[in-house]
């Protein structure tokens, strides 16, 4: 037999520890393959480390709107001029690493009052219409109304308007725009309500 031979069957042994050209090219691509799944995943975190989070509700304040355990995402880049309406992730002043998920309902120059007897909300003199709320609003907090917003700030409350902690209080009062983080615009789970927030 001659050595041209030998060498044929070298590469053809199933036992050989050479790796063919094919073999080769073909780890070499698998692992260029990995590399790029790599960067696509590095970019994608990247993408929600700095434009989008994802937030979990807790409590019961946003409902019927948001649940406890909702699990939603918030746009924190682009979103530039908060509006009455917005559902916003807010840093709790209080909270070391928490944050508050509330409704907007009047920005800078706007007056608040709230009659609590009817349970309506007015935004200078206009009565909201307010489909998404859970019920009237009753709750007082411990602030004196009528409210004129300061300019940079936003007026917030929750859509479960007798079981939430909001503008209402002075603990958290006319909120300064530096801390909204973002608008919520997305719920992600449970399955049934996935979709875009009103």
């Amino acid at each position: 037999m001659g050595p041209e031979e030998m060498d044929i069957e070298g590469l053809m042994d199933p036992n050989s520890d050479t790796l063919t050209k094919e073999q080769s090219y073909s780890l070499e691509s698998s692992l260029w393959s990995l590399f790029h799944m790599l960067l696509v995943a590095l970019l994608l975190a990247g993408v929600f480390m700095f434009f989008v989070r994802a937030s979990l509700v807790r409590g019961s304040s946003m409902e019927p709107t948001l649940w406890d355990g909702d699990c939603i995402l918030v746009q924190m880049m682009g979103y530039k001029e908060p509006l009455p309406g917005d559902i916003v992730a807010i840093k709790a002043k209080d909270r070391a690493g928490k944050h508050l998920v509330k409704r907007i309902i009047a920005t800078g120059g706007d007056t608040v009052q709230i009659d609590f007897e009817a349970g309506a909300v007015f935004v200078n003199g206009q009565r909201l219409e307010e489909p998404y709320v859970q019920e009237a609003t009753h709750l007082s907090g411990d602030i004196a109304f009528p409210v004129t917003v300061p300019e940079g700030c936003c007026f917030v409350l929750g859509d479960n308007r007798n079981n939430s902690e909001d503008s209402r209080y002075a603990n958290i009062g006319n909120v300064k725009k530096e801390y909204i983080i973002g608008k919520a615009w997305f719920i992600v789970s449970p399955f049934q309500d996935f979709g875009f927030l009103d």
